[in-house]
Formats: structure tokens, sequence, C-alpha cells
């Protein structure tokens, strides 16, 4: 059972850092609603949340959670609620002085809200980069338009990872090319993802966003009267 025990804790490590809700990538399965599916659908559920394992994992997993029901013998609502347990503990208002472990570092994310490009690309392509944003935002700013919101569409799509702040460098290539700057070329549009991605192969759009954003003009109550 090593393989299935190694699997599930990939699964609550991707779930916990990227803020996956893995319950809601099983409902269409489960059309009747009784928290039961087969291993088949099992399988194509985890690969719809974006998990790629082995046949082996998948068959450990789905036989780790029986169900009752014979022709859906995998109850996936307790596997849900297994790997949901790494945001918190459950029934904890039927014991409100039990002792909740903090969590571990190895399943902290400090860069996952933030709003700042954190990768340096070296010196100078970090120079030509910061050309590329300069020139996307004036585009931005002529336009009138607010990059933000086009990059919620794809991150709430189902089809999505769903991790928060993050898309994929497919996903944010199209939402650039198709709402942002179409005129980039794939060299610069390759170097803007790397400059706000990371080692999973996904893109900061919340910083990005926040590099080209037209900025708020802050209101000064009194800006007239000292005018």
């Amino acid at each position: 059972r090593h393989a299935g025990k190694m699997a599930l804790e990939l699964v609550k490590d991707r779930v916990y850092k990227q803020r996956i809700r893995i319950q809601d990538f099983f409902g269409d399965f489960d059309r009747l609603r009784c928290g039961s599916i087969t291993p088949t659908q099992f399988a194509r559920a985890l690969g719809l949340a974006g998990f790629t394992m082995t046949e082996a994992q998948y068959l450990e997993l789905s036989d780790a959670y029986p169900s009752a029901v014979a022709d859906r013998p995998v109850c996936y609502k307790d596997f849900c609620a297994d790997v949901n347990g790494v945001f918190t503990k459950y029934h904890l208002e039927k014991a409100p002085l039990e002792h909740v472990e903090p969590k571990p570092a190895s399943l902290l994310d400090t860069e996952r809200f933030s709003a700042k490009p954190t990768r340096s690309l070296g010196t100078e392509d970090d120079e030509r980069v910061d050309q590329i944003l300069d020139a996307i935002a004036e585009g931005v700013r002529k336009r009138r338009v607010e990059v933000k919101p086009f990059f919620n569409d794809a991150c709430s799509n189902q089809n999505s990872p769903m991790r928060v702040n993050h898309v994929t460098k497919q996903q944010f290539k199209q939402v650039v090319r198709a709402h942002v700057a179409r005129e980039l070329g794939d060299e610069e549009m390759s170097a803007v993802a790397d400059r706000f991605g990371d080692d999973d192969g996904f893109v900061n759009f919340v910083s990005f966003s926040a590099c080209v954003d037209p900025k708020e003009e802050l209101y000064h109550p009194y800006r007239r009267s000292l005018q």
C-alpha cells in the first residue's frame, strides 16, 4: 500500500498549496449524489484536477475508500474529507479544547498571495521584461481595460487546476494573446510568463496584473481647495 499512501500525500500537498477544491471535480460523476463512483470515474476526476498517477496508485487509492454501493465501489466523499483534512480538523465543535497541530512547513506556499514577481531571470533579461511590461501597461492604459478580470475567468474554469491567484502557462498565454497584448511575440510572451512563473508550471496572474493594470488614483478630499 506504499504507492497509495505516497499518492495520497501528494494529493494533500498540492491541494493545500494550490487551494484546490478537490470535491468539485467529482460531482459530475455522481448524478445521484450518493457519494460513490466507479474506480474509472475516480481516476478521471483526479485527472481533471491535474493529478497524474500510475495505475497502481489509482487502484490503491480507490481501494482505500470502499463504498457500500455495489456498482459504485469508491466512496469519493470519504476521500475528499480525508484530503481536506489538511485545512482543518473536522468535528472540533464536539471537542473545542482539542489541540490542532500547526501546518508543517513543507505545506506552506508563502508566494501564493504575492503581488510582486519573485523570480529573477538575470539582470539583462529582467530589464528586457521590465520594458515589455511597461509597453503592455501603456497599451492597457490607452485601451482603458482591466487585466485581472480576464484571468479570474480562466482561474475559475471547472477544467482549470484552480490554484489561488495562478493559472497555467498555457492559460496565461491564451489570455494575454486574446485580451491584453495581441502583438506580443512568442519569445517575449515566454519571458514574461517565466518572470511570474514557478517551478510547477503556474503563473501568478495577480502579480502580473498588478504590474500592468492602471494604478488607481487616491482620492484626496482637500485637493481642490489646495489647488
